[in-house]
């Protein structure tokens, strides 16, 4: 089940350099995982883990964030059919 990689992902990133976790509803229904951190070394570790779960997934690099630059991790789920990640 999506949502129980979705549970594996949180856990995994607990782990790791974070700085925040999020979850939200998404522009269009779909379920948003939010992670940020100052770490890429974090960040990509995250991505590999998200690449062999098989799950959808956007980073970028935040520069104007309110007290430090910092990289943003947003991972979709739920039904395919319906989320979709803004790409840039």
């Amino acid at each position: 089940m999506i949502l129980d990689k979705m549970k594996d992902v949180i856990s995994y990133s607990m782990e790791l350099d974070i700085n925040y976790l999020e979850i939200f509803m998404g522009y269009k229904g779909d379920k948003v995982l939010k992670i940020t951190s100052k770490s890429r070394d974090a960040i990509d570790k995250i991505e590999a883990y998200l690449n062999k779960l098989d799950l959808e997934f956007k980073s970028e690099f935040d520069v104007s964030g309110k007290h430090d630059s910092s990289f943003n991790l947003y991972v979709g789920v739920e039904d395919s059919s319906v989320f979709q990640l803004k790409r840039m």
